[in-house]
């Protein structure tokens, strides 16, 4: 008998070692086929049982199982089910990559008469409970971020891979495990990481980050602090409670917008998801219209308040953007109990297409884990005063630091980023790249301590010039970090003159930007351009473009320019300059004017002038830089308005000056966002002269800018057709983006977007100042009468994605004939080329 149960123990014993022997333990990440990006929220499960699980946020996962089973299967909205065996192993590491859907079909559901979609009752609850669940209603809140941000070169033309030294990186790279898969090899070209503290204040809204720590390394990226503050947290949030989200430069739609229901179509996916614990509706929306600026994707709403825990959204190809191939966001909140719920962890994924079969694609990855999170807490006074600070120690290098504060998701793969884009800086073609991408975005060539240009305006011909060659340069912050000297030399065989000019400025502080500059030019103007008007950018495409075609109808006239200028940020967003400007006009063309207290008639203008100039932007940030002779401002909140106002006082007998005078000015410009309309764009503009001053000194209303299109401009207004020394004028332009566009079958296809414009002009002058034109000066130069000058334009945008063809009409002073006895356009057509997302 003992013997028996001696057996059945040992047997029992055995039967467990066995059982034990074959437990299974089945890990591993799921990612993306095209991207290599982790794909949160899967499912995987066992061939043929019930049992499964789902990815974290960091596409991991983890099985375990009692005995070997024949596979596991990954399913995920959007991306095409796959299947793996599992081996023999007892622990194995199963890593697999999802293709993305290409063409997903739509689905076609028929419901029965009165069926409500029970989604609907889920995301009114959603909306009615935003007061309480929206983060951004907290009083006050902080925490410690970590975020990472690459860039990469992926889908590379075939011409990049024949080059010198791209073979030898990408080997590499692949060696490594960095590509997506074996078709698209995918080249490092710049990573980030950055530790700091954020905090944010309700009322009034206020928001700083402390920046503790960072590490940069690129290409064509020199300044890691500058780098530090462009990739940190502040401009790395997306809060979907908010109606609107801004991306790419567009408003998209939010899941839970107030408005859900014109822009999605939600499916309830199932009642008792359970994601970390907790209960959840899993819902998955997509737009009612493809080419509408919304996402598809999948919400999980906590069952117990409603509130939004995770969210994958994706804009899809589909959708009415340029250039921009996908863009996936992907948040899960901190889930606490008692307070709105913060964003713990985002992976933002940017994926820009190909251009043209020789070009590259890039992807730009974000990713960010919060942590420490506290509410309601108190400032000091003053402690919003600087919104980014960075600590002394920032750019410290310490491998230990990051090893203790990086997350569990970074891999050895990402870590050696670092290293191989050092391989990538040094292949002569990425050189050659990047040379010539400095010289389209900045316009100079860099050699040196030196940098040549602006090459726009090497070259330029116009009927008072004839042939202009320029040779310029300007120092850069190798020559030194605090000086900056510039100068040209110009020569036009038509007139056969030279033109030269010169310019120092020295940067006081960086810290609250101070800056004072001197600067002289004697060259060619022109009295159109002596507009006080704030819609021109003067810039190098302006400088260029003016210089072109038959400019003597705009009054060209030789100037000597003296100018010295002080310019400080007195405090965030608002900056204070003063100037002051001695400048002759040596006409080419017929101006007389009397002298005031005197009766001599004079045919050339000195002008002595000091100009007060205040700027009010809010939303906008400068950025610190030590590596950099210009100032570099980021505006976060892109529709808070920017405001303008400058004082201009002409002294007569200081520095021979011809006037005393007063200008005054202001400029409203404000982007306004306007739902399923898109945005709208205006710029108000008033002044007042309040002297009688030569009419150069005016404001001569720009109109028929042929060389620079502006849609914002005047642009059936001729030449010196208007003047005023009183005046309010109103430009706007309305971008519809898709509407009505993407509803049109056939035409949706070409991605058009409608546009409208309409500008609004009404000013005087006094009788003293009308006289000065008219009795010494052979000039068809008017005031407004008691209606307003007025045109409006509609036209399509975004032919070819670059093309833009505007249809003005003018309403008003139709019968308003030139010298000649021509009446002006009531009809133009204007094709400009632009750039936009």
């Amino acid at each position: 008998m003992c013997l028996r149960l001696m057996f059945c123990w040992l047997v029992l014993i055995a039967g467990t070692q066995l059982v034990n022997a074959q437990k299974i333990v089945i890990k591993g990440k799921i990612t993306d086929l095209n991207t290599g990006e982790a794909i949160p929220f899967a499912t995987v499960a066992i061939k043929g049982t019930g049992i499964g699980t789902h990815t974290d946020f960091d596409g991991l996962y983890r099985l375990e199982l009692q005995a070997k089973k024949d596979s596991i299967t990954i399913s995920c909205i959007g991306y095409v089910q796959k299947s793996v065996a599992i081996s023999n192993g007892i622990e194995q590491t199963i890593n697999m990559a999802l293709r993305p859907m290409s063409n997903a079909l739509d689905e076609v559901r028929i419901s029965p008469k009165g069926y409500i979609n029970p989604a609907w009752k889920i995301l009114k609850e959603v909306i009615l409970h935003k007061a309480v669940n929206d983060p951004q209603l907290l009083n006050s809140y902080q925490y410690e971020s970590y975020n990472r941000i690459e860039f990469d070169a992926s889908h590379l033309g075939e011409n990049l891979l024949n080059k010198k030294g791209f073979n030898k990186v990408l080997r590499k790279a692949d060696s490594l495990g960095l590509s997506a898969n074996e078709r698209t090899s995918i080249l490092p070209l710049f990573v980030s990481e950055t530790v700091s503290d954020v905090y944010y204040q309700r009322n009034p809204s206020s928001k700083r980050e402390n920046i503790k720590r960072t590490r940069t390394n690129g290409v064509g990226f020199e300044d890691g602090t500058l780098m530090a503050q462009l990739t940190g947290s502040t401009f790395q949030r997306y809060n979907f409670y908010g109606n609107f989200l801004s991306a790419a430069g567009k408003n998209f739609a939010s899941p839970i917008s107030d408005s859900w229901n014109s822009w999605y179509d939600y499916e309830l996916k199932n009642r008792n998801t359970v994601v970390d614990g907790k209960i959840c509706y899993e819902i998955s929306f997509k737009p009612k219209r493809a080419k509408d600026l919304a996402f598809t994707g999948t919400i999980w709403i906590a069952k117990d308040n409603y509130a939004l825990y995770l969210i994958k959204a994706t804009i899809e190809p589909s959708v009415n953007l340029n250039f921009i191939h996908r863009i996936a966001i992907q948040q899960q909140m901190d889930g606490a109990s008692g307070r709105a719920w913060l964003p713990a962890k985002n992976r933002i994924l940017v994926e820009v297409a190909q251009v043209s079969e020789n070009t590259s694609g890039l992807l730009a990855k974000a990713y960010t884990v919060n942590k420490n999170i506290a509410v309601n807490t108190s400032y000091a006074d003053g402690f919003f005063k600087e919104r980014i600070v960075i600590a002394d120690s920032a750019e410290k290098k310490d491998d230990q630091f990051w090893d203790k504060n990086r997350p569990d998701s970074i891999t050895n793969a990402e870590k050696s980023v670092y290293g191989l884009i050092n391989d990538v800086k040094d292949i002569p073609a990425v050189k050659n790249y990047i040379t010539i991408a400095d010289l389209l975005i900045n316009g100079y060539y860099k050699t040196g301590k030196i940098s040549l240009g602006p090459f726009l305006q090497t070259y330029s011909y116009n009927n008072v010039e004839g042939n202009r060659f320029r040779l310029g340069f300007r120092t850069n912050s190798d020559f030194d970090k605090k000086w900056v000297l510039g100068g040209y030399i110009a020569y036009g065989t038509g007139d056969n003159d030279f033109k030269y000019g010169g310019n120092v400025d020295y940067i006081i502080s960086r810290k609250n930007w101070t800056e004072a500059g001197i600067s002289f030019k004697h060259d060619l103007n022109q009295v159109a351009l002596l507009s006080d008007n704030y819609l021109y950018q003067r810039n190098n495409l302006f400088g260029a473009f003016t210089g072109f075609g038959s400019i003597s109808k705009s009054k060209v006239f030789f100037e000597n320019h003296l100018a010295l200028y002080l310019r400080r940020d007195i405090f965030s967003g608002f900056t204070e300059k003063i100037s002051y400007a001695n400048w002759s006009l040596n006409p080419l063309f017929p101006f007389s004017f009397r002298e005031p207290k005197v009766n001599n008639i004079s045919h050339e203008l000195i002008v002595s002038e000091f100009q007060f100039e205040s700027r009010w932007s809010p939303g906008v940030q400068a950025l610190l830089s030590e590596n950099t002779t210009r100032q570099v401002r980021l505006k976060s909140n892109v529709t808070d308005p920017v405001i303008t106002f400058r004082y201009t006082l002409g002294l007569r007998n200081f520095l021979a000056g011809d006037n005393t005078y007063h200008k005054f000015s202001l400029n409203i410009t404000q982007i306004l966002k306007m739902g399923i309309l898109g945005r709208g764009n205006y710029s108000f503009s008033a002044g007042y002269i309040p002297s009688s001053v030569p009419y150069p000194l005016l404001e001569n209303h720009l109109g028929n800018q042929t060389f620079l299109y502006n849609p914002n401009a005047f642009n059936l207004m001729r030449f010196f057709e208007f003047a005023s020394d009183r005046y309010a004028s109103l430009s706007y332009t309305q971008h519809f983006e898709g509407l009505p566009f993407n509803s049109i079958p056939l035409i949706s296809n070409f991605n058009w977007r409608l546009v409208a414009t309409a500008n609004i002009l009404y000013g005087g002058m006094s009788a003293t100042n009308q006289n000065n034109i008219s009795l010494y000066n052979n000039i068809n130069l008017r005031s407004f009468g008691s209606a307003p000058y007025a045109e409006v334009g509609y036209g399509v945008e975004n032919i070819f994605r670059f093309l833009r063809v505007d249809f003005i009409h003018r309403l008003t002073y139709l019968d308003n004939k030139d010298s000649f006895g021509n009446a002006p356009k009531r009809f133009g057509i204007k094709i400009s080329a632009q750039f936009r997302l």
